[in-house]
């Protein structure tokens, strides 16, 4: 029976007479293969999917992804979510200056387009096409008026456009449907050539739509499940099968919670990476973060280096809540052999998913 989690699977070790020596301390870094035969190159598979930006002011979001950005962890932002606008030459120069060092931005493609430069394409690590809306923090499918005052950069003084909440897909689509998205693919790659371009979505049509979506000459495909409960191993099984289907591109994934709420750990993610996923979404480990974060006081007018010292004040809530996660994750990366690297004693779980039985 299929329980509620990845317990079940065992990460297996090398198998006995089989040489490691010479293991580098740390994996290599992540290549994304693109079409038309060149690679990305990113330092690690880890991603942060969906920041609430819109929660800490320009400064502290800013500091924030750069952070994560010096630990080689790809972020996805627009450019107006850290405060940064076309027209302010100022802090233009320093968001190039930054991803020039960091160039690790995965750019958020909403249908809507709310808060999209031009910059973002000239700084765009990757492309996340969302074919899928996701719920706000009160369930609905809708940005918050948060979320809209700083796509807008609107005053906090003047009304916004919309009222207090705007529902997804109120505007005409930019892709009116699946047989237009290769289009709008090969669009995206003229604005932004140097990036990876992934097409998004939420499980719960992707089994119907996987063949069409396998045929798209999308880089990756993002399975966004971080909004859903599900058993970890019937969760594993689909996955199992969609990477076993031909032509099927990569797949990134933000992990589902188990049964209970239980975020998917470590260890459940590195099981994932060996059954074929790509990529792993950070979201489920960001939750302390994000709410230390939330007490983070602006820099005062009168600091000399006002990005000094917001760095100074993340950097150990990161080191508490985070890197020692990310570390374990990158040292168990080093762990997994080019043999069969997933087991599991119950025959019938190993039968299903197509890994090594440890029973008699």
């Amino acid at each position: 029976m299929f329980d509620s989690s990845l317990d079940a699977l065992c990460l297996l070790p090398p198998r006995f007479g089989s040489g490691r020596r010479g293991v580098p301390p740390t994996p290599p870094s992540f290549q994304v293969q693109r079409s038309g035969g060149t690679t990305v190159e990113l330092p690690t598979r880890l991603f942060l999917d969906d920041a609430p930006w819109h929660r800490w002011s320009p400064k502290v979001a800013q500091a924030l992804a750069e952070q994560l950005q010096k630990h080689g962890i790809l972020t996805s932002y627009l450019h107006s979510e850290l405060g940064v606008r076309d027209d302010s030459d100022g802090e233009q120069e320093q968001t190039e200056s930054n991803a020039a060092n960091h160039p690790l931005q995965m750019l958020p493609y909403r249908s809507e387009r709310y808060g999209l430069n031009a910059d973002d394409f000239d700084t765009a690590t990757a492309i996340d096409i969302r074919l899928s809306p996701l719920r706000d923090a009160s369930g609905r499918f809708a940005y918050s008026a948060e979320q809209i005052r700083r796509w807008e950069a609107t005053p906090k003084e003047q009304p916004l456009s919309g009222g207090g909440w705007v529902s997804a897909f109120t505007l005409p689509p930019d892709i009116a449907d699946l047989e237009y998205l290769p289009n709008k693919i090969h669009q995206l790659r003229r604005l932004s050539p140097q990036a990876v371009v992934l097409v998004s979505v939420t499980p719960e049509w992707l089994w119907e739509n996987r063949e069409t979506l396998a045929a798209t000459p999308a880089d990756a495909l993002l399975i966004r499940s971080g909004q859903i409960s599900v058993s970890g191993l019937q969760f594993a099984e689909l996955l199992n099968q969609l990477i076993r289907q031909p032509d099927v591109p990569p797949l990134w994934l933000s992990p589902p919670r188990w049964a209970q709420q239980r975020v998917a750990t470590v260890d459940d993610c590195i099981k994932l990476v060996s059954l074929g996923v790509s990529a792993i979404a950070i979201d489920a480990w960001m939750e302390e973060v994000f709410a230390e974060i939330d007490h983070i006081p602006e820099p005062s007018i009168y600091s000399g280096s006002p990005a000094s010292q917001l760095n100074q004040s993340i950097s150990p809530i990161l080191k508490e809540h985070l890197l020692p996660i990310v570390e374990r994750f990158t040292a168990l990366m080093t762990t997994i052999t080019h043999s069969p690297s997933l087991g599991s004693f119950d025959r019938e779980i190993a039968a299903r998913l197509d890994v090594h039985y440890l029973g008699k």
